[in-house]
């Protein structure tokens, strides 16, 4: 299989290379190729190539700023009137002033001279008794012995591998 996969990418390779270019230049040279300056019309032929030199000026246009104007779409938002279906009377209440007292804090020049009592609560604690655990008695059971065997039938699925014997042959 590899090998079938190296001869057709080779057979593919090779007729690539072989396609001729269709879009190259189609001058008629002669029998023999010798270049592209050249007439041969046979080996022992020599001719001379007169070269031409000309000069073609262009006029190259300079850049120049051009203003562009793009349009950008823009959202917004502009109230619209709405209708309302059903006239529903709404009661708008009256804001009235409430005067509100403000503390402000005022200097003094001497502190107390004695001592100022805060009263904290403490809580006290409570003790309450739990009751404590205590021992019970549990009989412990006897062994008994058994004379005879006691046999449990239970299904239990065992695998069993077959080896298949394949007999060899002499060529």
């Amino acid at each position: 299989m590899k090998a079938f996969v190296v001869l057709s990418m080779a057979l593919a390779v090779a007729s690539c290379a072989a396609v001729d270019d269709s879009s190259s230049k189609k001058d008629k040279r002669g029998l023999w190729d010798l270049g592209y300056g050249h007439d041969s019309h046979g080996f022992d032929d020599y001719h001379s190539v007169n070269h031409l030199t000309t000069t073609i000026t262009k006029k190259v246009p300079v850049p120049y700023p051009v203003e562009v104007e793009k349009h950008v779409p823009v959202h917004v938002k502009v109230p619209y009137p709405v209708e309302v279906e059903k006239k529903v009377p709404v009661y708008v209440e009256k804001k009235v002033p409430v005067y509100v007292e403000k503390k402000v804090p005022v200097h003094v020049d001497r502190p107390v001279p004695y001592p100022v009592e805060v009263k904290v609560p403490v809580v006290q604690k409570e003790y309450v008794e739990v009751p404590k655990p205590y021992a019970v008695h549990v009989e412990k059971p006897v062994p008994v012995v058994v004379h005879k065997p006691v046999y449990v039938e239970k299904p239990v699925p065992v695998t069993v591998t077959i080896k298949k014997h394949e007999k060899k042959h002499w060529w």
